[in-house]
Formats: C-alpha cells, sequence, structure tokens
C-alpha cells in the first residue's frame, strides 16, 4: 500500500513527482516517514473520509525535532496537552512521548478532537506505526499501521455515502453537521447516569470519531477468536469487536490473540498451587495491565459469566479477586475517574 494508492482511492489526481528519499534515525532526530510527506504534498488541505486531517509541515523537514516545533503541525502543544491529562488522572500509559527514544509525535487530528500520532520505535521511520487517541486522552488505540495502510483502511471500511474527500469548505457545508450530529449524540448518551458499562465504554471508544476503524477491529477479532468467541465474557466480546486494543483509562487493554495466548495454570510456586486448590481447571487468563498488576479474569468456569475479574501483582505473590466488577464495569469505574484495584 503506497499514497499513490491512497490517493487514487480518493479520487484525486496523482501526477506530483516522487522524489524524496526514503531516511533513517540521524543524530539531528528523525525525519518524518517518506509517505506522510508525499501525502501531505499530494493530497490538497482538507479532510479525509469525514474524520482525518493531517498536519501540513513545511517540507521537506530536516528532523523530527523541527516537525515538532513547526507552528503547522500543532504537535509540541498537544504533546503538552496529553501530558498535563495524564498527570492529572494519575495515569500513565506504554509509550513515552517525543523527545524520549520512541516517542510518539502527534501528525494528525480528527474531526472530533481526537489525536493521530506516531509510535516512533522502530528506527526506520518507514515503519512508524499508529497510536489514535480520543480528545479527552482516555481511550488509546493501538493500531499497527503505518499512514498509507491506516488511511486505506479508514477509506475502505466508512460509510459509503461519506465522501472519500473533502476540502474543508465542503466538509463544513456538508459532513461537518453529521459530525456534529454524532458529538451532539455522544454527549447525551454520556450525560446519563444510568448507562449501562458496556455501552458507555462503547461510546467512548466511538467519540473518537474514525468510523472505518470499527470494521478493522472486528476483523482482528474473528481472525484471533476463529469459532472461540465463547471463550470470552460477552462485554469483552462486544467491546473488543470495535476496539483494537489500547489504553482505556490508564489500563493496557490486550487485543484477543494477547489474551488468548496468556490463558495459564502454571503461574509456577504459591501461585500455581493457589489455582489447583480452586480446582483443577481453574486458570487465569490475562486481558490486560496496569500500574504494574496483570489483570485477567480467574476461569473457574467453562462459562465465562462466571469469570471472575481479578489480578496478580508483578512479582506474581499474590492474586486478588474483584467479585463485583466485570471487564466492562471495572474500565467505566476508571473512566468516571475511580482507580481503585478493589
Amino acid at each position: 500500500m503506497n499514497p499513490t494508492d491512497v490517493v487514487q482511492l480518493m479520487g484525486l489526481c496523482t501526477d506530483i513527482e516522487e522524489s524524496e528519499p526514503r531516511h533513517n534515525a540521524t543524530e539531528d532526530g528523525r525525519v518524518i516517514p517518506r509517505d506522510f510527506s508525499s501525502l501531505s504534498r499530494l493530497v490538497p488541505p482538507g479532510v479525509i473520509a469525514g474524520s482525518i486531517i493531517l498536519s501540513r509541515p513545511h517540507l521537506p523537514v530536516r528532523s523530527l525535532q523541527e516537525f515538532v516545533d513547526s507552528a503547522d503541525t500543532d504537535a509540541s502543544s498537544r504533546i503538552a496537552s496529553m501530558k498535563d491529562s495524564l498527570l492529572f488522572r494519575a495515569q500513565s500509559i506504554p509509550l513515552p512521548f517525543f523527545p524520549a527514544p520512541g516517542g510518539m509525535v502527534p501528525w494528525g487530528r480528527t474531526t472530533r478532537d481526537g489525536v493521530l500520532l506516531w509510535d516512533t520505535t522502530a528506527p526506520d521511520s518507514a515503519d512508524w506505526t499508529t497510536v489514535l487517541t480520543d480528545s479527552d486522552f482516555q481511550v488509546w488505540v493501538d493500531l499497527p499501521l503505518t499512514t498509507s495502510p491506516l488511511i486505506w483502511t479508514v477509506l475502505s471500511g466508512g460509510s459509503g455515502s461519506t465522501p472519500a474527500f473533502e476540502t474543508f469548505e465542503d466538509f463544513e457545508q456538508g459532513t461537518f453537521w453529521e459530525v456534529y450530529e454524532k458529538t451532539r449524540e455522544t454527549a447525551f448518551t454520556l450525560a446519563d447516569q444510568e448507562i449501562g458499562s458496556t455501552a458507555e465504554v462503547l461510546e467512548r471508544v466511538r467519540s473518537i470519531g474514525v468510523p472505518g476503524l470499527h470494521g478493522y477491529a472486528d476483523k482482528q477479532f474473528k481472525f484471533a477468536t476463529g469459532d472461540c468467541v465463547a471463550e470470552f465474557p460477552e462485554d469483552y466480546t462486544a467491546i473488543m469487536k470495535e476496539f483494537a486494543g489500547g489504553v482505556i483509562a490508564g489500563v493496557h487493554v490486550f487485543p484477543p490473540s494477547r489474551s488468548l495466548a496468556t490463558r495459564t495454570n502454571d503461574l509456577g510456586g504459591g501461585m500455581s498451587e493457589m489455582l489447583k486448590a480452586l480446582g483443577k481447571d481453574t486458570s487465569f487468563m490475562q486481558w490486560g495491565e496496569v500500574d504494574g498488576r496483570a489483570m485477567g479474569w480467574l476461569t473457574t468456569h467453562e462459562d465465562p459469566t462466571g469469570w471472575c475479574v481479578a489480578y496478580l501483582k508483578a512479582d506474581g505473590s499474590a492474586l486478588t479477586c474483584l467479585e463485583d466488577q466485570t471487564f466492562a464495569t471495572f474500565l467505566q469505574r476508571r473512566l468516571r475517574g475511580n482507580n481503585s484495584l478493589f
């Protein structure tokens, strides 16, 4: 998947010459991925699939520091806002922010004020994948996609009634009103204090405002689980069909493929004996982690509806069951500001 394919899918002209060389990390910083700089030249200012707006750096960009400092990318202020939000809520996320090595760098935003960032862990900028967060910085989606494949996925998975590309003027006269109405609906839905836990988490995920990615999450879920959907509780299944994995309210939530790979009844030492005492079929399936603790289910029954949310300390020295919590209620409680693990 290359920028030309993406631009053609948007119905735009692709006759601008591609001459920028491929760059790796340098002592002065990291230059931006080539496919992003190509898209910046090929795609005029506007809105992609009613949801994505690219930053518009002055090209060529000589270092990643220059990109972050540019007023046209708004990256520096967005990083500051995200740091402040996480600090205020006493939350952390698995990746640091630039200029830390492998730090995240904003490269775009959504029409609902979400932020698109690069995970710059890879030494070659061509391999930088994407992190997408909502406007409140409470839902972070890890997407193993570079810029062009991400936009292709959004375009392919979106509504057929939404234009693939609009100038800002066309957007303000058309799709903007659909986005505005969805934003109002989200606000009313989340204002309901009686909203169910699964519904609230899903509404927060959808509030990011990139509908084309929901289909991507569903495909990843089906690929990971195959015919084993019944192996998960219903609330987890409903949420993970729209959330590809990442962070929700400071909780690192694994994609289903990783959760299925972490089911074990051999935790070593006293933990293994504890599980055996609970029953021969008891195991611990990890679905995430928070504050150095492994979050998961104590699977004491074949029926997932009977599984108990539990967590292990980092050293595996203790297992704590949260008998009154489910996957969704635990996340809902965190989203509402209660970070208690009891």
